[in-house]
C-alpha cells in the first residue's frame, strides 16, 4: 500500500453517514408544519461531540443558516425572527446524538428550498480542538 492509498483510505473512514428525511424531495401545505430528520448512522467516538448546522437554500446560490447545534445547545440564525411573530423553527436531538429533528412552523411558500443538515465531529487532540470526520444530507422541500 502506497502512502496516497493510505491517505484515501484514513480520509474515507473519517466520513459520518449523514442522511435527512423526508427526502429528497418532500411536498408540504401551506399552514401546517413539517419535521425533517438528520440521521447521524455512524457512532462517534467518545471523546468528541458533534456540531450540526442545518442550512436553507431558498436558491442554490443563497445559502441561510438556520440553526447550529453544539454542546447540546442550539443557536439559532437568520433574519426569520424579523419577518416572523413567533418561533419558526425548533431542533431537538433524539438518541444520544444519531437523530436531529428541524420542526418548522407554519410552512409558507417562502420556506420552500433546499435544506442541508451539515454535521462535524470535533475531538481533543494535543489540547486542541479540531475537526476529525464530516457528512452531509439534503432535501428539497417544495
Amino acid at each position: 500500500m502506497n502512502l496516497f492509498t493510505i491517505f484515501i483510505f484514513s480520509e474515507l473512514s473519517d466520513a459520518l453517514n449523514v442522511t435527512v428525511t423526508p427526502g429528497p424531495v418532500s411536498m408540504c401545505l401551506e399552514g401546517d408544519n413539517i419535521t425533517l430528520s438528520c440521521l447521524v448512522s455512524q457512532k462517534k467516538r467518545s471523546s468528541s461531540f458533534l456540531v450540526l448546522r442545518w442550512l436553507y437554500f431558498p436558491t442554490p446560490e443563497d445559502e441561510k443558516l438556520v440553526v447550529r447545534m453544539g454542546m447540546k445547545k442550539a443557536k439559532y440564525f437568520g433574519n426569520y425572527s424579523k419577518y416572523f411573530q413567533q418561533t419558526k423553527f425548533l431542533l431537538w436531538e433524539e438518541n444520544d446524538g444519531q437523530i436531529y429533528r428541524l420542526l418548522i412552523l407554519n410552512v409558507s411558500m417562502a420556506d420552500k428550498g433546499n435544506y442541508t443538515c451539515k454535521v462535524q465531529e470535533i475531538r481533543k487532540h494535543k489540547n486542541k480542538w479540531r475537526a476529525s470526520s464530516n457528512g452531509t444530507g439534503s432535501m428539497e422541500l417544495r
